[in-house]
C-alpha cells in the first residue's frame, strides 16, 4: 500500500497548531503534534497575524519543522456564503459562480481570493459554497508564513474541514448531526444530513466571554483570560457563595444563552434553507465546548442528546506526544478533516492560495530540473563547435562561390517584386470593372422596381436620378440615390387654394414607402417638396427623395 507524510499547521485565533501526519491505506497516523500558544492581546484583531508569524517561527526553531505545509485558516478570517446557481456543465460554473457571488458579498471580487464548493446538485440547481477571504490578508499571511520557513502548499479554511473529519470519524453515521466546533474568536456549525452538509459561521467564541469577564471585573482582557482559564479549571481560590465566583457564574450563564439562541437560530435559518430536518444530534469540539454545563445548557433547549465529537477515533497517535488526549480531541478536528481528504469520498475543501504563489511554487519545484536540464543543454553544442571549427575553412570557400552565383539571382528577384506590384495594380481594376458588370442587372431590376412604384402612384413622374457614392476613413463605401419628379395635382385647376396638402404629402410619403419596399433600399431620409410651383398656378408638385442603398446589393 501507498503511503504519505504531509505537514499541516492549524493558524488559529488563539493557539498554532502543528501536526506531522502519514496515512497507509485507510489510516492516519500523528506522528509529530505540538502547539505554540498565541501571545497578543486577544482584543486586538490587527495584532492576531504578526503573533501567528511568530509561533511559526517558535515552530520551525523550537521543534525543528519546515518545508511544505498545508495552512488552515480559522473561520472568522473568511467569509462563507451559500449561493445557488443553475445547473451547468464544471467547466462554466466558475464564471456563474463569480457573477452571483459578486451580487452577495459586501466588497468588489478582485479584492478577495475565494474558492467554492459544491454541497447540493438537483439538476435543475446548484447548491455552491463559496468560501472568501480579503487578498492583502492572505498576502500578509503568506510572508509570515515563507519568513519562517515554510512553503505553503495550500491554505484551507476551518470552515468546512470538520465536514471530513466527522465522515472519518463516524464513517457508518447516518443522521441529521450538528456538529459546533467553539474557537476562540468564531464558532463553526456544520450541519450534516445523508444528502450533503450546511455551514454556519458565528462571531462568538470563547474570547465574548472572556470579554464579559474583562467589562464585569474591571480588568484588562490579558488578566479576564487566565482569571476564566484558572475558574473553569477548578484552580482558584473562590468558595461558591463568594461575590467574584458567582460574577463569574453569571457571565459563564450569559455565554451559554447567547450561544443556545444563535444555535437555535441558525437551525431555524438552515431548516428554511434546505428545507431539512431538524438535528437528532449535536457534536461538541473545540476548547470554547469545554466551558462547564454548556452541553448541559445545550441539551436541555434544543432537547437531543449533546456528545463531545470525538475526531480521533480511526487515527494513530505514534512516537511522542506531549499533550493531554483530551485536550488533542478538542483541538485536532480540522487538522485530521485536512489529512483525510484524499481518504473518503465526497471530501470538502478549499485552497485560498493565490494563482501567483501558486505558480511561483510550481516553478521553484521545477527549477532544480531546469537548471540541470540548462547545464546539460550548455555542453550540447561543445561537440558541434569543435566540428564546425573544422569545417570552416571548406564552408568559406563554398560560401564565396554561392555569393558569386546570387547577384544575378537577386537582380531576378527584384524584377518579379515589380512584376508582383503591377499585378496586383492590375487585379485591382479587374475587380473595380467586374463590380461594374455584376451591378448591370442590379440597375435593370431596380428601375422596374421605380417604374412599378410610379405606376401604382398614379400622376407622377421621375425627371432625374442621381447617385452618390461615398468612402468612410476604414475604406467601407455607401450608396445613395437622390430621386427628383413632379406629381400632377389635378384639383389645381380650380386654384392652388383648393388644394389638399395633407392628401399630396400622403401620396408622396405612399410613393416614398414603395421606393423603401425595393430589395436594394434600406431606407430613405429625406422628402422634400417643392409647393412653390403650385402657388405659382401650375398643376404640379415637385418633389425629390434620398434614398439608401443596401451595399450588399450596390448600384
Amino acid at each position: 500500500m501507498s503511503s504519505s507524510k504531509q505537514l499541516i499547521i492549524n493558524c488559529g485565533a488563539s493557539r498554532v497548531t502543528a501536526a506531522v501526519i502519514s496515512s497507509h491505506g485507510g489510516t492516519l497516523q500523528i506522528e509529530k503534534l505540538v502547539t505554540e500558544e498565541l501571545q497578543y492581546d486577544f482584543s486586538n484583531e490587527e495584532a492576531m497575524l504578526p503573533s501567528v508569524g511568530a509561533a511559526l517561527k517558535l515552530l520551525a526553531q523550537t521543534h525543528k519543522l519546515s518545508g511544505k505545509a498545508t495552512l488552515i485558516i480559522p473561520g472568522n478570517q473568511v467569509l462563507t456564503k451559500t449561493i445557488r446557481i443553475p445547473h451547468i456543465e464544471e467547466a462554466k460554473r466558475a464564471q456563474i459562480i463569480a457573477f452571483e457571488a459578486q451580487q452577495n458579498i459586501p466588497y468588489p471580487l478582485n479584492e478577495v481570493v475565494w474558492d467554492s464548493q459544491v454541497v447540493g446538485d438537483d439538476g435543475v440547481e446548484t447548491e455552491v459554497l463559496f468560501i472568501a477571504a480579503k487578498s492583502n490578508l492572505v498576502d500578509e499571511f503568506c510572508g509570515y508564513v515563507s519568513a519562517a520557513g515554510f512553503t505553503a502548499e495550500g491554505i484551507s479554511a476551518a470552515t468546512v474541514l470538520d465536514y471530513n473529519a466527522l465522515q472519518f470519524a463516524y464513517p457508518e453515521l447516518d443522521d441529521d448531526v450538528l456538529l459546533i466546533n467553539i474557537g476562540a474568536r468564531s464558532t463553526n456549525l456544520l450541519f450534516r444530513n445523508p444528502e450533503g452538509f450546511f455551514v454556519r459561521n458565528i462571531q462568538l467564541g470563547g474570547n465574548s466571554l472572556t470579554q464579559n469577564i474583562a467589562d464585569s471585573l474591571g480588568k484588562p482582557f490579558v488578566q479576564a483570560e487566565a482569571v476564566k482559564h484558572k475558574f473553569f479549571a477548578g484552580k482558584n481560590s473562590y468558595s461558591e457563595d463568594d461575590s467574584g465566583a458567582q460574577l463569574l457564574n453569571t457571565c459563564s450563564e450569559s455565554f451559554m444563552r447567547r450561544m443556545s439562541q444563535e444555535i437555535t437560530r441558525s437551525i431555524v435559518n438552515y431548516r428554511r434553507q434546505k428545507g431539512g430536518a431538524a438535528p437528532k444530534r449535536i457534536l461538541l469540539n473545540g476548547r470554547g465546548s469545554l466551558s462547564k454545563g454548556l452541553a448541559e445548557q445545550l441539551s436541555i433547549t434544543q432537547k437531543v442528546p449533546v456528545e463531545f465529537f470525538d475526531p480521533l477515533q480511526n487515527v494513530t497517535l505514534v512516537g511522542s506526544i506531549d499533550a493531554d488526549i483530551d485536550v488533542l480531541r478538542m483541538q485536532t478536528s480540522e487538522i485530521i478533516g485536512e489529512a483525510c481528504r484524499g481518504m473518503i469520498p465526497n471530501t470538502a475543501g478549499v485552497n485560498l492560495l493565490p494563482e501567483s504563489i501558486q505558480s511561483a511554487m510550481a516553478f521553484a519545484q521545477k527549477k532544480r530540473f531546469i537548471l540541470i536540464a540548462a547545464a546539460c543543454l550548455a555542453l550540447v553544442p561543445v561537440p558541434a563547435w569543435v566540428a564546425v571549427k573544422s569545417a570552416h575553412s571548406v564552408y568559406s570557400d563554398q560560401v564565396d562561390v554561392i555569393q558569386a552565383g546570387l547577384q544575378p539571382l537577386q537582380l531576378n528577384q527584384t524584377q518579379i517584386r515589380d512584376y508582383q506590384a503591377q499585378a496586383e495594380l492590375a487585379e485591382a481594376a479587374i475587380q473595380r470593372v467586374e463590380g461594374l458588370v455584376n451591378s448591370k442587372s442590379n440597375w435593370i431590376q431596380f428601375f422596374a422596381e421605380l417604374q412599378e412604384s410610379l405606376h401604382l402612384a398614379e400622376d407622377a413622374w421621375l425627371d432625374g436620378l442621381n447617385v452618390l457614392r461615398e468612402q468612410s476613413a476604414d475604406g467601407k463605401s455607401s450608396y445613395e440615390v437622390l430621386v427628383k419628379g413632379q406629381l400632377l395635382v389635378r384639383e389645381a385647376v380650380d386654384g392652388a387654394e383648393n388644394v389638399d396638402e395633407n392628401l399630396l404629402s400622403n401620396q408622396l410619403k405612399s410613393l416614398r414607402a414603395s421606393f423603401e419596399d425595393s430589395k436594394f433600399i434600406v431606407s430613405s431620409h429625406s422628402l422634400v417638396i417643392t409647393w412653390t410651383k403650385l402657388q405659382e398656378g401650375l398643376n404640379v408638385l415637385p418633389f425629390s427623395i434620398n434614398l439608401v442603398v443596401d451595399p450588399a446589393k450596390p448600384l
